[in-house]
């Protein structure tokens, strides 16, 4: 069975192994020229760690972390207010990972020597019939598939293509956040630097021996302009004020290279497929980064979405339901955990007593507060991620 794989992220990766290894003959479409360099901190929690250890990657991928071991936090002049370790800020227990989005994917990549990959090509029209997916690339010529798997995330291409505008099905949470890369010139060695309040969120980090930091922004706001120039000078607009290495960090942005920005966002949809075309991560249901769990949906989705292919080789519309059946609640509840996070960084707009005290405490021991709040956090995030059990399929059986 030819399956066509949209999307070289972490779940098209992940999803394009297990087709391999189950029989299947996988093929991966990426529109960058090349494995997107850069990128976020991702964090492998609780199943999908057991997911890399049955795929025999666990060992590479806890090699790669970024190990960045304490967490300065800072006021709004860049005073260092609190140190704490870094897996509590990041809400990390026990197996889990944080690892670079570009190392993660690399790795993964070298995982699947085997699998052809088309880089720097986008699909331009899908048509089915009862019996095969016909495919039009923008670069390549037409060719025909027995399936088509979109991971091709939040703004997914397949989605639009085969479901509708976007419009229906991402709901924006409220929340901006941009990230990119400037010099080291701190010299952070596996160190982190966060200023928090509700509302707005600035991060800088650095693993060891890096040359470059990277650095994030998040914030609410009105919807801010499209354009690249004109985003950069709203984040610029956000943060004015704030003292310490901000000014010059704003500064740095806007000669960036790497800078991107996106909506803070969720997929919700009552359906993952249609034919044979069927969505996987965030393209199907994007938990938000609020949520800290994206990853670990993605990884968790493709593992099981082919397992349940391969167990139901006679019947993908067989395995498309099981996949939705077995995901179902464990995206329900990582969803309204990002939602409860995005509530929470967005405090500043409320007008109830809970509120006041909150904001109030956090201006009077900022610290302390975004200890607790993180340990409280990390309860709350162990709980969602830990809600599913994962299946065994071996040899085309669930054991």
């Amino acid at each position: 069975m030819k399956i066509l794989i949209s999307g070289a992220g972490p779940a098209g990766l992940v999803i394009a192994y297990w087709l391999k290894k189950y029989g299947f003959t996988p093929t991966l479409i990426e529109k960058a020229p090349m494995l997107r360099k850069g990128g976020y901190n991702l964090d492998i929690r609780g199943p999908a760690t057991e997911v890399s250890k049955r795929m025999g990657i666990y060992d590479r991928l806890f090699n790669l972390s970024s190990n960045i071991k304490t967490a300065l936090l800072i006021n709004q002049n860049g005073k260092v207010i609190h140190k704490i370790n870094n897996d509590v800020l990041r809400h990390r227990m026990h197996d889990d990972l944080e690892i670079m989005r570009d190392n993660t994917c690399q790795a993964l990549m070298d995982h699947i020597p085997d699998v052809e990959i088309i880089f720097d090509d986008s699909i331009e029209m899908i048509s089915q019939t009862p019996d095969i997916v016909r495919v039009n690339f923008k670069k390549n010529a037409l060719r025909e598939f027995d399936l088509v798997i979109g991971a091709d995330g939040l703004h997914s291409n397949v989605r639009f293509l085969v479901f509708g505008d976007e419009s229906q099905f991402v709901h924006e949470l409220g929340i901006y956040y941009c990230i990119f890369t400037i010099p080291n010139y701190l010299n952070l060695d596996q160190v982190e630097m966060q200023y928090t309040d509700f509302g707005k969120l600035m991060n800088i980090w650095s693993r060891h021996g890096d040359k470059k930091a990277t650095v994030s922004f998040a914030f609410t706001s009105p919807t801010p302009p499209h354009d690249v120039e004109g985003q950069k000078k709203w984040v610029q607009r956000i943060f004015k004020g704030m003292g310490g290495e901000a000014p010059k960090i704003l500064e740095m942005m806007t000669e960036a290279p790497d800078f991107y920005f996106d909506i803070t966002g969720q997929v919700r949809m009552n359906h993952w497929s249609s034919g044979r075309v069927v969505l996987l991560g965030d393209a199907a249901y994007a938990p938000s980064p609020s949520s800290g769990q994206g990853l670990s949906l993605a990884m968790v989705g493709a593992y099981i979405l082919a397992g349940e292919l391969a167990i139901n080789k006679e019947d993908f519309k067989v395995a498309f339901a099981q996949f939705e059946k077995e995901m179902r609640e464990f995206v329900h509840t990582t969803q309204a955990l990002g939602i409860k996070n995005a509530t929470l960084f967005k405090l500043q707009e409320k007008k109830n007593w809970f509120a006041v005290i909150l904001i109030k405490l956090m201006r009077i021991l900022p610290g302390r507060m975004i200890e607790y709040i993180s340990k409280l956090s990390t309860r709350y995030m162990y709980r969602a991620g830990n809600s599913i059990t994962l299946k065994y399929y071996e040899n085309n059986h669930i054991i």
